[in-house]
């Protein structure tokens, strides 16, 4: 499959569309049933797109980019319908919750640290927490409403939080 320029660090699939990111800032959405490249290609990140995730019902696409920045795509634009810039680093890890529709969460990495979680719904920020080191990976439980995260520098751990008090 051709399209990106420069090296692809992120992948989603929902569905039959192949979503991938690259350093050449773009994600192409791919039908993997057809011969083209692509369908369609999303602009609007200033840096390297490093993460990408599908909400669960396949209607949303969460896209981190090492602009710091969290965007939201639906499926009929090729601009972002959200747009969020709180992250002090590069957005890599990226989470729908299973249990409320249009909540996600988001982590940042060294000089940010904290994990911020969204309601899509209304745009807005529902809460931060600093965890103490670079955000990895979030995955949310499918049965239970708890997060867990994955860290690097400094602490190079595994947590699994409570949602909503974040406790551990």
């Amino acid at each position: 499959m051709e399209g990106h320029r420069l090296r692809v660090g992120a992948l989603a699939w929902s569905s039959s569309v192949l979503s991938s990111g690259s350093r050449d800032k773009n994600i192409l959405q791919r039908d993997i049933r057809a011969q083209d490249d692509y369908i369609s290609k999303l602009s609007g990140h200033k840096s390297e797109v490093c993460g990408l995730k599908w909400s669960y019902d396949n209607r949303e696409l969460a896209s981190g980019g090492n602009d710091n920045r969290l965007f939201v795509w639906n499926q009929q634009s090729t601009q972002p319908l959200l747009r969020y810039c709180e992250h002090t680093a590069a957005v890599k890890a990226i989470a729908w919750s299973p249990h409320a529709h249009g909540l996600i969460a988001s982590g940042g990495g060294t000089a940010d640290r904290c994990i911020r979680f969204w309601n899509t719904t209304t745009n807005s920020q529902l809460g931060c927490l600093d965890t103490g080191s670079q955000v990895c990976n979030l995955v949310w439980s499918k049965t239970v409403n708890e997060l867990v995260s994955t860290h690097g520098y400094s602490q190079n751990q595994i947590v699994v939080w409570r949602y909503p008090s974040m406790s551990k």
